[in-house]
C-alpha cells in the first residue's frame, strides 16, 4: 500500500498540473512494480540513506519510507530539496 505523508502533499500541490501528472504516473509505476526489480525501468528507483527514492521526470523525484511493507511518500522535488529533506530527516 502507498501512502501519501502531509508533508509530501504540501509540496505536491505546488507543483505544475503537468509536473503533477508525471508525479501519478510514476507512483502508479512504482506501485506496479515494487518487488520486481527487472521491470523498474523509467522510474530508476534506489537506496536514499533509509528512503527509496524515484524518478517522475529528469529533475522531479520522489522520496518514499518503506515500513512493514508499506510505502510512505514523504517529499517531492529536485535531488536538492530531497538531499535537503534528508538531511534534516535523518
Amino acid at each position: 500500500m502507498i501512502y501519501y505523508q502531509a508533508g509530501f502533499e504540501r509540496r505536491y500541490k505546488k507543483l505544475a498540473p503537468q509536473q503533477r501528472l508525471r508525479v501519478d504516473a510514476a507512483v502508479a509505476r512504482f506501485a506496479e512494480k515494487m518487488g520486481r526489480p527487472h521491470e523498474h525501468s523509467g522510474i530508476s528507483p534506489r537506496a536514499f540513506g533509509r528512503y527509496v527514492e524515484f524518478r517522475a521526470g529528469l529533475e522531479l523525484r520522489i522520496l518514499a519510507l518503506a515500513e512493514g511493507g508499506d510505502f510512505f511518500l514523504m517529499c517531492v522535488g529536485n535531488h536538492d530539496e530531497l538531499r535537503a529533506y534528508v538531511r534534516n530527516n535523518p
